[in-house]
Protein backbone atom coordinates (compact mmCIF):
# COMPACT_ATOMS: atom_id res chain seq x y z
CA UNK A 1 0.00 0.00 0.00
CA UNK A 2 0.97 3.61 -0.40
CA UNK A 3 1.57 5.74 2.66
CA UNK A 4 -1.57 7.75 1.94
CA UNK A 5 -3.61 4.54 1.88
CA UNK A 6 -2.17 3.52 5.25
CA UNK A 7 -2.99 6.96 6.62
CA UNK A 8 -6.61 6.49 5.53
CA UNK A 9 -6.59 3.10 7.20
CA UNK A 10 -5.51 4.72 10.47
CA UNK A 11 -8.35 7.23 10.25
CA UNK A 12 -10.76 4.32 9.78
CA UNK A 13 -9.64 2.80 13.05
CA UNK A 14 -7.86 -0.20 11.58
CA UNK A 15 -5.55 -1.97 13.97
CA UNK A 16 -2.21 -0.77 12.60
CA UNK A 17 0.16 -1.03 9.64
CA UNK A 18 1.27 -4.59 10.38
CA UNK A 19 -2.29 -5.93 10.08
CA UNK A 20 -3.90 -3.45 7.70
CA UNK A 21 -4.15 -6.00 4.91
CA UNK A 22 -5.63 -8.64 7.24
CA UNK A 23 -8.13 -6.13 8.62
CA UNK A 24 -9.38 -5.27 5.17
CA UNK A 25 -9.92 -8.89 4.24
CA UNK A 26 -11.49 -9.76 7.62
CA UNK A 27 -13.99 -6.93 7.44
CA UNK A 28 -14.89 -7.86 3.89
CA UNK A 29 -15.50 -11.47 4.88
CA UNK A 30 -17.73 -10.37 7.78
CA UNK A 31 -19.98 -8.67 5.24
CA UNK A 32 -19.79 -11.54 2.73
CA UNK A 33 -17.89 -9.34 0.28
CA UNK A 34 -14.94 -10.15 -1.94
CA UNK A 35 -12.21 -7.52 -1.34
CA UNK A 36 -11.17 -7.81 -4.98
CA UNK A 37 -14.71 -7.47 -6.32
CA UNK A 38 -14.88 -3.69 -6.73
CA UNK A 39 -15.72 -2.39 -10.16
CA UNK A 40 -16.06 1.13 -11.61
CA UNK A 41 -19.67 2.31 -11.60
CA UNK A 42 -20.62 0.21 -8.59
CA UNK A 43 -22.34 3.22 -7.06
CA UNK A 44 -21.84 5.24 -3.86
CA UNK A 45 -19.85 3.44 -1.20
CA UNK A 46 -20.15 4.56 2.40
CA UNK A 47 -18.81 3.46 5.75
CA UNK A 48 -15.41 2.17 6.84
CA UNK A 49 -15.90 -1.29 5.31
CA UNK A 50 -16.68 0.13 1.88
CA UNK A 51 -13.75 2.54 2.03
CA UNK A 52 -11.51 -0.29 3.18
CA UNK A 53 -12.63 -2.37 0.24
CA UNK A 54 -11.82 0.46 -2.13
CA UNK A 55 -8.37 0.72 -0.52
CA UNK A 56 -7.82 -3.01 -1.00
CA UNK A 57 -8.93 -2.73 -4.61
CA UNK A 58 -6.58 0.20 -5.16
CA UNK A 59 -3.72 -1.86 -3.78
CA UNK A 60 -4.57 -4.67 -6.22
CA UNK A 61 -4.95 -2.18 -9.08
CA UNK A 62 -1.57 -0.69 -8.17
CA UNK A 63 0.05 -3.98 -9.05
CA UNK A 64 -1.52 -3.79 -12.49
CA UNK A 65 -0.86 -0.09 -13.00
CA UNK A 66 2.79 -0.55 -12.09
CA UNK A 67 2.84 -3.21 -14.83
CA UNK A 68 4.54 -5.87 -12.76
CA UNK A 69 3.89 -8.27 -15.59
CA UNK A 70 5.52 -11.65 -15.85
CA UNK A 71 7.86 -11.77 -18.81
CA UNK A 72 8.54 -14.83 -20.97
CA UNK A 73 11.75 -16.47 -19.79
CA UNK A 74 14.08 -17.63 -22.60
CA UNK A 75 14.42 -21.41 -22.53
CA UNK A 76 18.16 -21.33 -21.88
CA UNK A 77 17.64 -19.05 -18.84
CA UNK A 78 14.78 -20.89 -17.16
CA UNK A 79 15.28 -21.95 -13.56
CA UNK A 80 15.52 -25.73 -13.04
CA UNK A 81 12.72 -25.49 -10.47
CA UNK A 82 10.30 -24.42 -13.24
CA UNK A 83 8.80 -21.97 -10.77
CA UNK A 84 6.42 -19.44 -12.25
CA UNK A 85 8.27 -16.65 -14.12
CA UNK A 86 11.60 -17.69 -12.56
CA UNK A 87 14.81 -16.83 -14.41
CA UNK A 88 18.42 -17.89 -13.70
CA UNK A 89 21.30 -15.63 -14.70
CA UNK A 90 24.87 -15.06 -13.58
CA UNK A 91 27.46 -12.31 -13.86
CA UNK A 92 30.26 -10.49 -12.10
CA UNK A 93 28.80 -8.43 -9.26
CA UNK A 94 29.91 -4.83 -9.65
CA UNK A 95 27.48 -3.04 -7.35
CA UNK A 96 25.13 -3.54 -4.39
CA UNK A 97 22.55 -0.88 -3.59
CA UNK A 98 19.82 -0.17 -1.06
CA UNK A 99 16.76 1.94 -1.84
CA UNK A 100 14.28 3.40 0.66
CA UNK A 101 11.19 4.78 -1.03
CA UNK A 102 10.24 8.40 -0.45
CA UNK A 103 6.56 7.77 -1.18
CA UNK A 104 6.46 3.97 -1.37
CA UNK A 105 6.66 1.61 1.58
CA UNK A 106 9.83 -0.06 0.35
CA UNK A 107 13.34 -0.88 1.49
CA UNK A 108 14.84 -2.67 -1.50
CA UNK A 109 18.17 -4.43 -1.82
CA UNK A 110 19.65 -4.47 -5.33
CA UNK A 111 22.42 -6.59 -6.89
CA UNK A 112 23.87 -5.43 -10.21
CA UNK A 113 25.63 -8.20 -12.19
CA UNK A 114 27.53 -7.74 -15.45
CA UNK A 115 25.78 -10.09 -17.83
CA UNK A 116 27.63 -11.86 -20.62
CA UNK A 117 27.14 -10.24 -24.03
CA UNK A 118 24.94 -12.97 -25.58
CA UNK A 119 22.67 -13.10 -22.52
CA UNK A 120 22.34 -9.35 -22.41
CA UNK A 121 21.54 -9.20 -26.13
CA UNK A 122 18.94 -11.95 -25.71
CA UNK A 123 17.17 -10.08 -22.92
CA UNK A 124 17.34 -6.73 -24.67
CA UNK A 125 15.25 -8.19 -27.46
CA UNK A 126 12.48 -8.47 -24.85
CA UNK A 127 12.82 -4.99 -23.39
CA UNK A 128 15.08 -2.33 -21.92
CA UNK A 129 17.54 -3.17 -19.16
CA UNK A 130 18.10 -0.48 -16.55
CA UNK A 131 21.85 -0.55 -16.93
CA UNK A 132 21.75 -4.27 -16.19
CA UNK A 133 19.27 -6.92 -15.09
CA UNK A 134 19.37 -5.99 -11.43
CA UNK A 135 17.36 -7.78 -8.79
CA UNK A 136 15.20 -6.29 -6.06
CA UNK A 137 13.90 -7.65 -2.77
CA UNK A 138 12.73 -6.48 0.65
CA UNK A 139 13.27 -8.34 3.93
CA UNK A 140 12.79 -6.19 7.03
CA UNK A 141 12.51 -6.61 10.78
CA UNK A 142 10.90 -3.35 11.96
CA UNK A 143 9.86 0.17 11.05
CA UNK A 144 9.22 3.46 12.78
CA UNK A 145 6.57 5.99 11.84
CA UNK A 146 7.57 9.40 10.62
CA UNK A 147 5.23 12.20 9.58
CA UNK A 148 3.48 10.81 6.47
CA UNK A 149 6.21 8.26 6.14
CA UNK A 150 8.15 5.43 7.65
CA UNK A 151 11.72 4.39 8.26
CA UNK A 152 12.49 0.74 7.65
CA UNK A 153 15.28 -1.43 8.97
CA UNK A 154 16.53 -4.32 6.90
CA UNK A 155 16.74 -7.75 8.42
CA UNK A 156 20.25 -9.23 8.57
CA UNK A 157 21.52 -9.53 4.99
CA UNK A 158 25.16 -9.48 6.14
CA UNK A 159 25.72 -13.17 5.40
CA UNK A 160 23.75 -13.40 2.16
CA UNK A 161 25.56 -10.37 0.71
CA UNK A 162 28.86 -10.87 2.60
CA UNK A 163 28.54 -7.30 3.89
CA UNK A 164 31.12 -5.43 5.92
CA UNK A 165 30.37 -2.44 8.10
CA UNK A 166 32.41 0.69 7.28
CA UNK A 167 34.71 1.70 10.15
CA UNK A 168 33.45 5.30 10.23
CA UNK A 169 31.72 5.25 13.62
CA UNK A 170 28.36 6.31 12.14
CA UNK A 171 25.08 4.85 13.41
CA UNK A 172 26.51 3.24 16.55
CA UNK A 173 23.16 1.66 17.45
CA UNK A 174 23.08 -0.44 14.29
CA UNK A 175 23.73 -4.06 15.27
CA UNK A 176 24.46 -5.30 11.75
CA UNK A 177 25.91 -3.84 8.58
CA UNK A 178 22.41 -4.20 7.09
CA UNK A 179 20.98 -1.91 9.77
CA UNK A 180 23.84 0.53 9.24
CA UNK A 181 22.92 0.78 5.57
CA UNK A 182 19.25 1.14 6.47
CA UNK A 183 20.17 4.38 8.26
CA UNK A 184 22.19 5.50 5.26
CA UNK A 185 19.32 4.74 2.87
CA UNK A 186 16.91 6.65 5.07
CA UNK A 187 19.12 9.72 4.76
CA UNK A 188 18.88 9.40 0.95
CA UNK A 189 15.19 8.51 0.57
CA UNK A 190 14.06 8.33 -3.02
CA UNK A 191 17.50 7.45 -4.38
CA UNK A 192 19.52 4.23 -4.34
CA UNK A 193 22.35 4.28 -1.81
CA UNK A 194 25.46 2.51 -3.10
CA UNK A 195 26.54 -0.02 -0.49
CA UNK A 196 29.48 -1.47 -2.42
CA UNK A 197 30.84 -1.04 -5.94
CA UNK A 198 33.85 -1.90 -8.05
CA UNK A 199 34.26 1.49 -9.68
CA UNK A 200 34.28 3.32 -6.34
CA UNK A 201 36.87 0.96 -4.86
CA UNK A 202 34.59 0.30 -1.93
CA UNK A 203 35.17 -2.89 0.03
CA UNK A 204 31.89 -3.12 1.91
CA UNK A 205 31.02 -6.51 0.40
CA UNK A 206 33.18 -9.53 -0.37
CA UNK A 207 31.11 -10.48 -3.41
CA UNK A 208 32.04 -7.35 -5.39
CA UNK A 209 34.12 -8.58 -8.33
CA UNK A 210 32.95 -12.17 -7.83
CA UNK A 211 30.44 -14.14 -9.88
CA UNK A 212 26.89 -14.25 -8.50
CA UNK A 213 24.07 -16.51 -9.65
CA UNK A 214 20.55 -15.08 -9.29
CA UNK A 215 17.11 -16.67 -9.48
CA UNK A 216 13.82 -14.84 -9.19
CA UNK A 217 10.68 -13.52 -10.83
CA UNK A 218 11.40 -12.06 -14.28
CA UNK A 219 9.08 -9.07 -14.59
CA UNK A 220 8.46 -5.85 -16.45
CA UNK A 221 8.52 -2.99 -13.94
CA UNK A 222 7.09 -0.47 -16.38
CA UNK A 223 6.72 2.86 -14.56
CA UNK A 224 3.81 4.27 -16.59
CA UNK A 225 1.66 3.34 -19.54
CA UNK A 226 3.15 6.36 -21.32
CA UNK A 227 6.58 4.71 -21.26
CA UNK A 228 6.89 2.71 -24.47
CA UNK A 229 9.79 0.63 -23.18
CA UNK A 230 9.76 -2.44 -20.96
CA UNK A 231 11.99 -2.31 -17.88
CA UNK A 232 13.19 -5.81 -17.06
CA UNK A 233 14.09 -6.88 -13.52
CA UNK A 234 14.39 -9.89 -11.24
CA UNK A 235 11.75 -8.66 -8.85
CA UNK A 236 11.74 -10.01 -6.25
CA UNK A 237 14.83 -12.14 -5.88
CA UNK A 238 14.17 -15.73 -4.80
CA UNK A 239 17.74 -16.85 -4.23
CA UNK A 240 21.41 -16.01 -4.73
CA UNK A 241 24.41 -18.34 -4.84
CA UNK A 242 28.14 -17.80 -5.25
CA UNK A 243 31.25 -19.94 -4.96
CA UNK A 244 34.21 -19.21 -2.71
CA UNK A 245 37.64 -20.61 -2.17
CA UNK A 246 38.29 -22.11 1.27
CA UNK A 247 39.98 -18.87 2.30
CA UNK A 248 36.84 -16.89 1.53
CA UNK A 249 37.55 -15.14 -1.79
CA UNK A 250 34.46 -15.15 -4.02
CA UNK A 251 35.28 -16.73 -7.37
CA UNK A 252 34.87 -14.92 -10.66
CA UNK A 253 35.55 -18.09 -12.68
CA UNK A 254 32.88 -20.42 -13.94
CA UNK A 255 33.15 -24.19 -13.32
CA UNK A 256 34.55 -24.84 -16.82
CA UNK A 257 37.16 -22.05 -16.55
CA UNK A 258 40.85 -22.72 -15.75
CA UNK A 259 40.53 -20.79 -12.48
CA UNK A 260 37.91 -23.13 -11.01
CA UNK A 261 39.19 -24.92 -7.84
CA UNK A 262 40.43 -28.44 -8.41
CA UNK A 263 39.94 -29.80 -4.90
CA UNK A 264 37.66 -27.67 -2.72
CA UNK A 265 34.86 -25.21 -3.40
CA UNK A 266 32.51 -23.57 -0.89
CA UNK A 267 29.06 -22.57 -2.14
CA UNK A 268 27.06 -20.00 -0.23
CA UNK A 269 23.33 -20.14 -0.92
CA UNK A 270 20.87 -17.56 0.35
CA UNK A 271 17.11 -17.55 -0.24
CA UNK A 272 14.45 -15.01 0.65
CA UNK A 273 10.71 -14.49 0.52
CA UNK A 274 9.70 -10.92 -0.11
CA UNK A 275 8.11 -8.72 2.56
CA UNK A 276 4.34 -8.57 2.26
CA UNK A 277 4.53 -4.80 2.69
CA UNK A 278 6.03 -4.49 -0.79
CA UNK A 279 3.43 -3.68 -3.43
CA UNK A 280 4.53 -6.47 -5.76
CA UNK A 281 3.04 -8.92 -3.26
CA UNK A 282 -0.37 -7.96 -4.62
CA UNK A 283 0.62 -10.10 -7.61
CA UNK A 284 -0.41 -13.71 -7.26
CA UNK A 285 2.78 -15.18 -8.70
CA UNK A 286 4.74 -13.68 -5.76
CA UNK A 287 2.24 -13.99 -2.88
CA UNK A 288 2.63 -17.75 -2.56
CA UNK A 289 5.16 -20.44 -1.77
CA UNK A 290 8.07 -20.32 -4.22
CA UNK A 291 10.71 -22.98 -4.78
CA UNK A 292 14.30 -22.53 -5.95
CA UNK A 293 16.51 -25.37 -7.22
CA UNK A 294 20.29 -25.04 -7.46
CA UNK A 295 22.78 -27.36 -9.15
CA UNK A 296 26.11 -26.49 -7.54
CA UNK A 297 29.25 -27.41 -9.44
CA UNK A 298 31.80 -29.80 -7.92
CA UNK A 299 35.57 -29.19 -7.81
CA UNK A 300 37.27 -29.68 -11.15
CA UNK A 301 39.02 -32.87 -10.03
CA UNK A 302 35.89 -34.56 -8.68
CA UNK A 303 35.50 -36.86 -11.70
CA UNK A 304 38.91 -38.51 -11.27
CA UNK A 305 38.52 -42.20 -10.35
CA UNK A 306 41.10 -41.93 -7.54
CA UNK A 307 39.13 -39.21 -5.73
CA UNK A 308 36.08 -39.31 -3.50
CA UNK A 309 33.79 -36.34 -2.99
CA UNK A 310 32.42 -35.18 0.36
CA UNK A 311 29.83 -32.53 1.17
CA UNK A 312 29.48 -30.79 4.51
CA UNK A 313 27.39 -27.79 5.48
CA UNK A 314 27.55 -24.81 7.81
CA UNK A 315 24.56 -22.76 8.93
CA UNK A 316 25.68 -19.18 9.59
CA UNK A 317 22.12 -18.04 10.20
CA UNK A 318 21.25 -14.40 10.77
CA UNK A 319 21.24 -12.01 13.71
CA UNK A 320 17.78 -11.27 15.12
CA UNK A 321 18.34 -7.78 16.53
CA UNK A 322 14.81 -7.70 17.96
CA UNK A 323 15.34 -10.65 20.31
CA UNK A 324 19.17 -10.42 20.33
CA UNK A 325 19.73 -13.99 19.25
CA UNK A 326 21.19 -15.73 16.19
CA UNK A 327 18.60 -17.73 14.26
CA UNK A 328 19.02 -20.43 11.64
CA UNK A 329 16.23 -19.48 9.23
CA UNK A 330 12.88 -17.77 8.89
CA UNK A 331 9.74 -18.90 7.01
CA UNK A 332 11.43 -21.78 5.23
CA UNK A 333 9.06 -24.63 4.43
CA UNK A 334 11.56 -27.26 3.31
CA UNK A 335 15.17 -27.84 2.25
CA UNK A 336 16.42 -30.89 0.31
CA UNK A 337 20.12 -31.55 -0.32
CA UNK A 338 21.04 -34.36 -2.73
CA UNK A 339 23.20 -36.14 -1.83
CA UNK A 340 23.01 -35.27 1.89
CA UNK A 341 25.68 -33.00 3.33
CA UNK A 342 26.82 -35.69 5.77
CA UNK A 343 30.56 -35.80 5.01
CA UNK A 344 30.39 -39.31 3.55
CA UNK A 345 32.72 -40.06 0.60
CA UNK A 346 30.98 -40.58 -2.72
CA UNK A 347 31.89 -40.98 -6.34
CA UNK A 348 30.97 -38.02 -8.47
CA UNK A 349 28.43 -40.12 -10.38
CA UNK A 350 26.37 -40.38 -7.21
CA UNK A 351 25.55 -36.70 -7.61
CA UNK A 352 22.46 -35.68 -9.64
CA UNK A 353 22.86 -34.56 -13.23
CA UNK A 354 22.20 -30.93 -14.05
CA UNK A 355 19.81 -31.09 -17.04
CA UNK A 356 21.24 -27.85 -18.45
CA UNK A 357 24.72 -29.26 -19.15
CA UNK A 358 24.70 -32.98 -18.26
CA UNK A 359 27.27 -32.61 -15.44
CA UNK A 360 27.03 -34.18 -11.99
CA UNK A 361 26.44 -31.58 -9.28
CA UNK A 362 25.11 -31.04 -5.79
CA UNK A 363 21.37 -30.36 -5.93
CA UNK A 364 19.76 -28.03 -3.36
CA UNK A 365 16.03 -27.36 -3.33
CA UNK A 366 14.56 -24.64 -1.09
CA UNK A 367 10.87 -23.85 -0.68
CA UNK A 368 10.00 -20.59 1.06
CA UNK A 369 6.62 -20.07 2.71
CA UNK A 370 4.19 -17.51 1.35
CA UNK A 371 5.37 -14.02 2.34
CA UNK A 372 4.35 -12.47 5.63
CA UNK A 373 4.86 -8.81 6.49
CA UNK A 374 8.58 -9.17 7.15
CA UNK A 375 9.85 -11.75 4.67
CA UNK A 376 11.81 -14.99 4.99
CA UNK A 377 15.50 -15.89 5.20
CA UNK A 378 17.66 -18.93 4.45
CA UNK A 379 21.46 -19.08 4.46
CA UNK A 380 23.76 -22.08 4.20
CA UNK A 381 27.34 -22.89 3.15
CA UNK A 382 28.13 -26.15 1.34
CA UNK A 383 31.77 -27.27 1.29
CA UNK A 384 32.52 -29.78 -1.47
CA UNK A 385 35.89 -31.55 -1.35
CA UNK A 386 37.54 -33.99 -3.75
CA UNK A 387 40.23 -36.00 -1.95
CA UNK A 388 42.27 -39.12 -2.54
CA UNK A 389 40.58 -42.18 -1.09
CA UNK A 390 42.87 -44.63 0.73
CA UNK A 391 42.71 -48.23 -0.47
CA UNK A 392 40.52 -50.42 1.83
CA UNK A 393 43.46 -52.50 3.14
CA UNK A 394 45.21 -49.36 4.39
CA UNK A 395 42.30 -48.00 6.41
CA UNK A 396 42.55 -48.04 10.18
CA UNK A 397 39.07 -46.79 11.04
CA UNK A 398 36.47 -44.47 9.65
CA UNK A 399 35.88 -40.77 9.12
CA UNK A 400 38.82 -38.65 7.99
CA UNK A 401 41.23 -41.57 8.00
CA UNK A 402 39.50 -42.69 4.80
CA UNK A 403 41.48 -39.97 3.08
CA UNK A 404 45.16 -39.59 2.43
CA UNK A 405 46.72 -37.48 5.18
CA UNK A 406 43.93 -38.06 7.72
CA UNK A 407 41.90 -35.41 9.49
CA UNK A 408 42.49 -31.89 8.26
CA UNK A 409 44.58 -33.03 5.32
CA UNK A 410 44.85 -30.72 2.36
CA UNK A 411 43.06 -31.90 -0.81
CA UNK A 412 45.29 -33.66 -3.33
CA UNK A 413 45.61 -32.19 -6.82
CA UNK A 414 45.45 -35.13 -9.23
CA UNK A 415 45.96 -33.30 -12.51
CA UNK A 416 43.49 -32.65 -15.29
CA UNK A 417 39.78 -33.43 -14.94
CA UNK A 418 38.87 -36.84 -16.23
Amino acid sequence: MTRSMRAIAGCLGLSGPVSVRDDLVRRAEQHNLNPFDIRPGLGPLTGPVSVALVMRHLEWQWCNEANYRKMPVPVELRSPSREEAQILVDGICRRIGLFMGRSDDELDWHIYPDLDGPVRARLERLGRLRDTLFCEWMVVNRWEDEIFGRQWWSNDMDGILSLRRPPDGRHPNAETASEYWSWEANDQQGTTETVAAVDQRRTNSAIIGGRVYLQGAFVNDKPTDDDEHNHLEIHPLDSVAYAREPGGAVLAARPADPGWPRSTVVWRVGAVSNSGFHRINSCGFVAKERTTVWYLALPAGAALPTLAVTVTEDRPGYWDSIDNVRRNLRRVKSVTVDPPADGQPRGHREFPIDPSDGRHKLRVEITMMAPDDWGGLFLRDFTIRARTLIAPAARSGDGDDLFEGGAGAEPVDQGEDG
